[in-house]
């Protein structure tokens, strides 16, 4: 990612949102804004509520909770190269300093002050980048949210730059095509040799737990990088959804709770990887453990379709 090149043009830095005083205030603020978007269909508008990212961006900002130097609004909602399937605040959040809480950590945060009740977009994803590794990746994923992604706030002292040249297409696809091509038939031998026999025995039912919550591991991780060009440095199933949820709305309806059932497949995945290897009483239902398979099997047909179409993206891009 170029960012210090003089010949880039500069936009005069300068703080996007103002600050909420109360509750009460940033609740009408958003209500008004709410209304105002819904009755504008005009693509020179903004495809998300300006009142409701303000107030998202002020409370990521103050407090100490973070001090970003930009935030950047990438992906659909900024009219630009899907990033989230699902109707989704993608925001990249550039810091100089390692803050005080983690992405996980802010949007629990974001959820008990701004509650989905009072939001008109409930989701929100945000991407806690160092400044020193902005400067030092080229990846298509932030080239694309410093190429195409909406400025909400810059400090005074920073003076943003868009990219002057496009990161190297080639290089990224090559990259994440040799880790998907790599990682892709490991999950999937992992999850045949957990079907085998249809598992009853508990040494049977062991070995299969364990591989299922592996292969489940796996592709989450294979969906990761290909996005990221880069690792994802968590083995927790729960945390690797929570973190790509939002990138196809299929792995949310396989996976999130509803209202009307409760879905355990996460929670006891991350269970099978650690019990099945640890424990030798470990046991489990030989109908539980093919509802779970099933979903991991249905996983890795959805995994590898996304993962095809990002691939895709980058081959075309290198191509142009």
């Amino acid at each position: 990612m170029e960012m210090n090149q003089n010949g880039m043009q500069e936009q005069p830095a300068q703080q996007i949102v103002a600050d909420s005083a109360t509750d009460f205030e940033t609740k009408g603020i958003i209500s008004e804004s709410a209304t105002e978007h819904q009755s504008s269909l005009s693509e020179n508008r903004p495809r998300y509520n300006q009142g409701e990212a303000d107030a998202i961006v002020s409370y990521l900002t103050k407090d100490g909770l973070f001090d970003p130097e930009y935030i950047l609004l990438f992906g659909s909602l900024a009219g630009s190269t899907m990033h989230s399937e699902a109707k989704c605040y993608d925001l990249l959040l550039v810091v100089r300093n390692q803050p005080a809480y983690n992405w996980l950590q802010a949007k629990r945060d974001l959820r008990y002050k701004l509650p989905f009740r009072w939001r008109e977009i409930t989701y929100t994803n945000l991407y806690v980048c160092p400044w020193s590794y902005i400067e030092s990746h080229h990846t298509p994923f932030l080239y694309y949210a410093h190429q195409q992604g909406v400025l909400l706030y810059c400090k005074d002292s920073f003076y943003f730059r868009r990219p002057k040249r496009p990161c190297n297409f080639a290089a990224a696809y090559c990259d994440a095509k040799s880790y998907f091509d790599t990682f892709k038939p490991v999950a999937d031998l992992l999850m045949n040799l957990a079907q085998v026999g249809s598992p009853k025995y508990p040494n049977e039912i062991r070995w299969a737990a364990f591989m299922t919550a592996k292969a489940a591991i796996l592709y989450y991780k294979m969906l990761y990088y290909v996005y990221h060009n880069e690792p994802f440095n968590h083995d927790d199933p729960t945390i690797l959804h929570e973190r790509m949820r939002t990138l196809s709305t299929e792995l949310m309806l396989l996976f999130d709770n509803t209202d009307v059932e409760r879905n355990t497949t996460l929670a006891c995945l991350k269970s099978f990887a650690r019990k099945a290897f640890e424990e030798r009483q470990f046991m489990l239902h030989p109908f539980e453990l093919k509802e779970h398979m099933a979903r991991v099997v249905r996983m890795g047909e959805i995994v590898t379709k996304y993962c095809e179409k990002r691939l895709e993206l980058y081959k075309s891009m290198k191509e142009e």
